[in-house]
């Protein structure tokens, strides 16, 4: 069972998609995951680009972001994530995207999105964390005070730096890991998850 951990929308269970390729996030990880990333949340503009059932974009629309751009390749989610945005009375803070990641990141570059919190959770197997921030810094998709989040397998190393993003965090539960990287290389906020 998913559901969304807190906020305005805290406690809802969420559909998730019937795929091997589809890994929803577990609350064991999910609750410290948005507990590191709560100083960052609250007014941003969201990308969940591998969204699957859209757990992660959610809980951050539930914790009191601004707005959540959710993309995943499969149209199936598409459908199971506008039908968790209805149930959690978010759909109107939120646009369903169902495109590979790269076209994804392009329609954003084109629209002159600025994203203010980055939400990478792609199949494991893909391991593209470090293309889609740098093309994410070509494309200046990215506000100055942008937070980038990537789950990945335990066994994975991502690097201390990607393109001026500075890795703040980086923490294992079980075999899952979670890295969180900011381009803000000061500041309170920055030194808050230190």
């Amino acid at each position: 069972m998913v559901r969304v951990v807190a906020g305005i929308a805290g406690g809802l269970k969420l559909n998730t998609p019937d795929s091997e390729d589809t890994k929803p996030t577990l609350d064991r990880v999910k609750e410290p995951m948005f507990s590191m990333l709560s100083p960052f949340i609250p007014g941003r503009t969201v990308l969940d680009l591998f969204a699957g059932s859209g757990a992660l974009g959610i809980e951050a629309l539930s914790r009191g972001a601004e707005f959540c751009c959710f993309n995943d390749v499969d149209r199936r989610c598409r459908e199971i994530i506008r039908q968790n945005l209805e149930h959690t009375h978010l759909l109107e803070k939120a646009e369903v995207l169902s495109a590979p990641y790269r076209q994804a990141l392009s329609l954003l570059k084109k629209r002159g999105v600025k994203l203010g919190l980055v939400l990478l959770d792609p199949p494991y197997k893909m391991n593209c964390y470090e293309e889609v921030i740098l093309t994410g810094i070509k494309y200046r998709l990215f506000d100055e005070e942008c937070v980038i989040m990537c789950e990945h397998g335990r066994d994975v190393v991502l690097p201390e730096e990607i393109g001026g993003f500075r890795m703040i965090k980086d923490r294992s539960y079980g075999t899952v890991g979670v890295s969180i990287f900011s381009g803000k290389t000061g500041g309170e906020e920055a030194d808050a998850l230190v």
